[in-house]
């Protein structure tokens, strides 16, 4: 067999046991995803109170915690 269809069925091989191997522990749901987790941003508006009365402070897609975020709107006219 010459040898570049030779190392072309071995990374075939090896690619299609990789695989299955990820298929394998996918279908186990051991929640292992390769990510560090973090809290979660915020999950309503009172999260985000930055302290600021010339701000309004919204928390950003509450019901999904990877994708929270605070921001603070300014308000226009505002005097401290």
């Amino acid at each position: 067999m010459h040898h570049k269809t030779q190392s072309i069925i071995t990374i075939g091989v090896v690619l299609a046991i990789m695989f299955s191997v990820a298929v394998l522990i996918n279908s186990m749901d051991l929640g292992i995803t390769g990510a560090a987790t973090k809290d979660c941003e915020c999950s309503q508006d009172i999260d985000c109170d930055d302290n600021n009365p010339c701000t309004e402070d919204i928390c950003l897609y509450p019901e999904s915690c990877a994708a929270s975020k605070c921001i603070h709107k300014e308000i226009k006219n505002c005097i401290k």
